[in-house]
């Protein structure tokens, strides 16, 4: 009897500790890419300069060219700058995965994690004063002979959200002044672009799009006269025609019938303030159906494969049972 109990205690121990909560993933893949640029420029002369950056989604569609996250910003002038700016990108992946199983305090199973990060910031506060500007720059005859630099002020700024389909711009050109205070950034969901600026006889230009998605497999529901008649002479060659090709029809609808568009141009002298975000989400919901539907909503809510052979009366007579 007591070689008995302890056998049971043995393996009462032994399913319990089936149990115990697991504090790491059996196995961790972590990645991670980060681009991170704060400057001061302040001067007189001709200045010219190009930033961009593009955050890949890593558990995103696997080759689809507007995955992710991506900024770009040019500027060019003669004159003087006094310029404060800093461009922040991340993309990180995470994936935890628990091989043998493991259980939370409260004995659910604990589901494998995956995710990931994609972001990017631009931030800018320039002052900016256009001139024209002669320098002694190089060695020999340059030396003596000046080079005249009369860029007027040139700034773009436009920032892109890949899997949200959008984009926001905006673009200043041949300004003789222009003092701007913008932000921007782009994550999974928003795309946002605030601004604040001042323009002395130049060209703004403010845009933005939204489009909506191609399905990969979407196919463009038109057969073309070779196809009727048997084939072009290719296809009997053996010949294929690339998989891009079927979905040409219904993304060049897309792109010009999107969902939304905005287009300014401003010329002359002007205070432009701006405020945008544009905002994209989806989740997809499923929904399990009762053992016994006509619990939940009665007959007529049912599926129409549990009404085929049954009736309202019989087993699914909506007689539920309840426990006290």
């Amino acid at each position: 009897m007591l070689t008995l109990l302890i056998l049971v205690g043995m393996s009462s121990a032994g399913s319990e500790s089936d149990k115990v909560p697991y504090k790491d993933p059996s196995t961790i893949e972590e990645e991670k890419i980060t681009f991170d640029m704060q400057q001061r420029v302040s001067g007189t002369g001709f200045f010219a300069t190009y930033s961009h950056s593009s955050m890949p989604d890593a558990i995103g569609e696997e080759g689809l060219l507007y995955n992710g996250v991506e900024a770009k910003n040019n500027a060019h002038g003669s004159g003087e700058i006094d310029a404060n700016s800093l461009m922040y990108a991340e993309s990180s992946y995470n994936n935890r995965t628990w091989v043998n199983g493991a259980y939370d305090k409260d004995g659910e199973i604990i589901e494998d994690d995956e995710e990931a990060t994609r972001i990017i910031e631009i931030d800018e506060d320039h002052r900016m004063t256009y001139g024209s500007l002669a320098l002694s720059i190089g060695s020999r005859y340059y030396a003596t002979h000046d080079i005249v630099f009369n860029s007027r002020l040139f700034e773009n700024t436009w920032i892109k959200n890949r899997n949200g389909l959008n984009f926001i711009n905006n673009r200043i050109e041949g300004a003789k002044g222009l003092n701007i205070i913008l932000h921007a950034s782009s994550d999974s969901f928003n795309n946002t672009m605030k601004l604040d600026e001042d323009m002395t006889q130049g060209k703004a230009h403010f845009a933005a799009l939204q489009t909506v998605g191609i399905p990969r497999d979407e196919e463009s529901g038109e057969e073309s006269d070779e196809e009727s008649d048997g084939g072009s002479e290719d296809e009997h060659l053996g010949a294929e025609e690339p998989e891009e090709a079927s979905v040409l029809g219904p993304a060049m609808k897309a792109w010009h019938n999107p969902i939304f568009v905005l287009d300014e141009v401003y010329s002359g002298t002007y205070h432009i303030k701006q405020n945008l975000t544009m905002y994209s989400y989806e989740e997809e919901e499923e929904k399990e159906d009762a053992w016994l539907p006509c619990c939940n909503g009665g007959f007529s809510d049912m599926n129409a494969g549990d009404k085929t052979g049954r009736s309202v009366q019989g087993i699914f007579d909506c007689t539920c049972f309840k426990f006290l």
